[in-house]
């Protein structure tokens, strides 16, 4: 038996039994050894004799490894740890005599929590000057840097005369609500402002208001919302010389916030905590919440009046406690009040548009009222995870959202459902508030989508939402009624003016004409029926959806029903783990062909599925290259530390190097691989060479640096010969530069946008710069003379942000723009100054960062920050071969039937790849 096993004994704890358990799971394996055990699970085998050993329950994805490694039931082992965990994970419930806790978890210090506040003196400081000079001032700072509590529990103490504290949201954004009665206004998560209010107008008025009111103006804003900002000219005016940047706290600031709300709960701190507390979190962006979280179950684990080390380890410390907390407090509850917790964990979160996820205040009218709706919520809210009042429900603070992984999980699953989910309940509020307008409702593909989504496993939809899709539904069937009978009403006209035809020539020529024009409007009402039909049936019976898809385009084939064709196609490519060389910011290889002995693609249909899983919960891979001895490396930035990666074995990649210091950004040279550009937090761009022989750890090393921005950076790459540098920061400024000489590269161009930058790809010939920008706009300039770049085109071209970008490498010219979550689009670029639409293909884009042009000039292959690769053709011939070829490849009597026919009327059966 290995060391620290023991034999199971009657009156065994809950975790006794269960380590038990998974060492007989073993045995009935074959007795495995734990080296044996190891590989097949992908974990030490002393990571898994201790799972088995008792002394701690092991984390649930160890667990489920040990059990998949031994052939175990999964389902019926996740159910049994999370009982064990219930039991055994309990956290300290507060006493009746435990008075005001000094520490204020997830939730922002309020006015009221002044005397509990500290550590800010200086910058509270420095912000009363600032405020002595200007009457607008904006506090910028990353989401947990404690800006709320600064301007709440700080500022306000501090301002004589009368204050008014207000948090925007979607329905508040409204100039005639703000109280500028007041001597200071403070305007709190101003970010909301952007996030949850989508009328540009209503908002414009919004700022405007604040801008010319007769107070002092303070706004509290997420520094990754600089660039939003910066989209208001007034606005930029107004805080160029009143801003300040809230940052992390300093080793002595972070020991106030210890000590000293613990002296005033007459409680002491044990020097080893507080040293370790500092280190933990010094120079962390975002961690007071975190800090305050950890705090406060280390208060509540203390050993008489002190906080000890021990007690802040058994929370989990400043990196886990957090996601103990939910974690515990999640699994706490039975399964079907766990898929409702999941459900209000969604709807309370707003989706970023080229900014971090972000909380949503959640309208208790949105939940349907039930005893366990309120038990879910209340259980949540006593856990401190949620805030709760009369109107409305959010989570506590948006460190949740990024320090949870199952959290994290259910937002990365399906992010395109999120949207519609989101969509759809804006759009049955606004139904609803018009008192249920039938004007208002979704119609066509809106339509279709948002009920395939109903329909997937795990959807909970309101009544509301369920009462709009309903009346939706039914208004098209009535639709389609009165089609069917101005189709037969045309054909009555035509017959009874063929009878007259007899009569008179005049007669005989509207009678074509009115045949021609029944039959092109019946063919297009008839396809535009077949292919809402085959949208409908896209997740459930994707070949039948396939050939539907081609039917319609048969009955009238349209631009529009052509570029369903090849939606159609795409939608059967699989997301794939390819040893192909991937996007590196700016493109594949330049021929777009895999590298000489390349292995080819491996399916993602299983464990190997994402790169980014086999690397660590929420690792996000930013570039994937091959170099010429048939070599994979990705890249890799979590947390700030950057990390390259050998993954030529992609089930098992091996970390290579680890950057010494915090960077945000990374990226490999497409071609050669031999180079890689990184960026730090601070805007600092340095070009490495990449040798992979060198000592590990050594492969990295730096060989200059680039001219530093003066703001983060949005994103950075290379050419696609790999002889061009490319950054573009959140102010919207791009530069590019020139690395003929790697030892000594210089800036060639620089283009201040003032706008929302979100891609960037250069021309083969280095002449045309294109740029995507957030609200969908394309800009494109000629770039041949660098010092004098002139503009040749801004055009919206997707109605949300572009993710990616590139030119075609070799042939006509031909740009690729990818869409935050709607499309791929395919553009004529001869004329750069009047872009020309070829063709566009719908499909899931969340999570792009990077597009190429593949072995074909007809294809074109996205990357996905989850290590995956996707093609999408736009070649209609090659489209159709590709359905055609398929098993499912012919539709019954029966299909044609049912979803043909039956929309179209009399139409003989005809299969569409004959």
């Amino acid at each position: 038996m290995p060391r620290g096993e023991r034999p199971l004994d009657a009156g065994d704890s809950p975790l006794l039994t269960f380590a038990a358990e998974l060492r007989s799971l073993r045995d009935r394996a074959g007795g495995l050894s734990y080296r044996q055990l190891g590989a097949r699970a992908h974990y030490s085998a002393t990571t898994l004799s201790d799972a088995a050993g008792g002394r701690k329950l092991p984390t649930l994805a160890v667990t489920l490894a040990y059990v998949r490694a031994c052939d175990g039931d999964v389902a019926a082992w996740e159910e049994r740890w999370r009982r064990v965990a219930a039991e055994v994970l309990p956290s300290p419930e507060p006493g009746p005599d435990e008075g005001h806790p000094p520490y204020a978890g997830l939730a922002a210090y309020g006015t009221e929590d002044a005397d509990w506040f500290f550590g800010r003196d200086l910058v509270l400081d420095e912000l009363e000057k600032r405020l002595t000079r200007r009457r607008f001032v904006a506090v910028f700072g990353a989401s947990g840097a404690g800006k709320s509590s600064l301007l709440r529990a700080g500022l306000v103490p501090r301002f004589t005369g009368r204050v008014a504290v207000v948090t925007p949201s979607g329905s508040d954004v409204r100039a005639d609500r703000l109280d500028l009665d007041v001597d200071l206004l403070i305007v709190d998560q101003f970010e909301e402002v952007f996030t949850l209010c989508p009328d540009v107008a209503r908002r414009t008025a919004y700022i405007d208001a604040l801008l010319t009111a007769d107070c002092t103006v303070v706004l509290g804003v997420r520094a990754d919302f600089y660039g939003h900002c910066a989209q208001h000219p007034e606005l930029v005016e107004a805080v160029t010389d009143g801003q300040l940047l809230l940052g992390p706290m300093g080793p002595e600031e972070l020991r106030q916030v210890i000590m000293q709300p613990a002296v005033k709960a007459s409680c002491t701190v044990e020097t080893a905590l507080v040293s370790r507390l500092v280190a933990d979190a010094t120079g962390q962006a975002g961690v007071l919440p975190l800090m305050s979280h950890a705090l406060l179950e280390t208060w509540r684990r203390r050993r008489g009046t002190t906080l000890t080390l021990a007690g802040y380890e058994a929370a989990g410390g400043v990196q886990h406690a957090l996601a103990q907390t939910a974690e515990r407090t999640f699994t706490s509850l039975d399964k079907p009040r766990r898929a409702l917790a999941r459900q209000v964990f969604l709807r309370l979160t707003a989706l970023g548009d080229g900014t971090e996820d972000t909380k949503r205040r959640l309208p208790r009218a949105e939940l349907d009222p039930g005893a366990d709706v309120d038990l879910v919520l209340d259980r949540l809210a006593h856990a401190r995870l949620l805030t709760l009042d009369r109107d409305g429900v959010e989570i506590a603070h948006e460190a949740l959202i990024r320090s949870w992984p199952r959290l994290r999980g259910w937002l990365a699953e399906d992010r395109d459902g999120l949207r519609t989910m989101r969509q759809l309940t804006e759009a049955a509020a606004t139904w609803a508030s018009l008192g249920r307008d039938p004007d208002a409702l979704y119609r066509g593909t809106r339509l279709d989508t948002a009920v395939e989504w109903t329909q997937r496993d795990g959807v909970c939809t309101s009544t509301q939402e369920r009462a709009f899709l309903a009346a939706g539904l039914a208004a098209r069937d009535q639709e389609r009624l009165l089609a069917q009978r101005r189709t037969r009403r045309l054909r009555q006209l035509v017959a009874l003016l063929a009878v007259l035809l007899m009569c008179s020539g005049t007669a005989v020529f509207f009678a074509i004409r009115a045949q021609d024009e029944a039959n092109e409007g019946w063919r297009s009402s008839a396809a535009w029926s077949v292919s809402n039909q085959s949208q409908a049936l896209r997740g459930s019976k994707p070949g039948l959806a396939d050939q539907l898809a081609l039917t319609a385009y048969r009955l009238n084939p349209t631009e529009a029903l052509r570029n369903g064709v090849l939606a159609a196609n795409a939608a059967r490519a699989y997301d794939v783990v390819t040893r192909s060389a991937f996007p590196s910011g700016q493109g594949l290889d330049p021929d777009g062909t895999p590298r000489p002995n390349a292995r080819v693609p491996v399916p993602a249909d299983d464990v190997y599925r994402r790169l980014a899983d086999r690397m660590g919960p929420g690792a996000v891979v930013t570039s994937v290259v091959v170099e010429s001895g048939a070599r994979a490396y990705a890249t890799t930035v979590q947390d700030q530390v950057g990390q390259v990666w050998d993954v030529t074995d992609a089930i098992n990649p091996e970390v290579m190097h680890v950057f010494g210091g915090p960077v945000s950004r990374i990226a490999f040279d497409p071609v050669g691989a031999d180079r890689i550009v990184t960026a730090s937090p601070l805007a600092e761009v340095a070009l490495w060479d990449w040798v992979p022989s060198a000592p590990k750890g050594q492969q990295a090393r730096q060989r200059s640096r680039l001219t530093k921005h003066d703001r983060p950076l949005n994103g950075l790459g290379f050419s696609q010969d790999g002889g061009t540098a490319i950054t573009y920061d959140d102010a919207g400024v791009i530069r590019l530069y020139d690395l003929a000489d790697p030892a000594q590269p210089h800036r060639i161009t620089e283009l201040r946008t003032a706008q929302d930058v979100t891609a960037v790809a250069l021309s083969p010939d280095r002449g045309t710069l294109a740029a995507g920008l957030a609200n969908g706009l394309l800009r494109i300039w000629d770039v041949t003379s660098p010092g004098d770049p002139r503009s040749r085109v801004s055009q919206k071209v997707h109605p949300d942000a572009i993710r990616a970008l590139a030119f075609r490498p070799e042939g006509a010219p031909a740009l690729v723009t990818v869409g935050e979550y709607d499309r791929v689009m395919l553009w004529d670029v001869a004329d750069t100054a009047a872009p020309r639409e070829l063709a566009r293909i719908s499909g899931g884009t969340a999570g792009v960062n990077g597009a190429a042009f593949g072995d074909t000039p007809s294809k074109v292959v996205t990357s996905n920050d989850d290590g995956t690769t996707r093609s999408w053709e736009f070649d209609f011939d090659v489209a159709v071969e590709a359905i055609c070829g398929r098993v499912e490849a012919h539709i019954s009597r029966e299909e044609w039937s049912q979803y043909v026919e039956s929309v179209s009327g009399a139409l003989d059966y005809r299969r569409p790849c004959e």
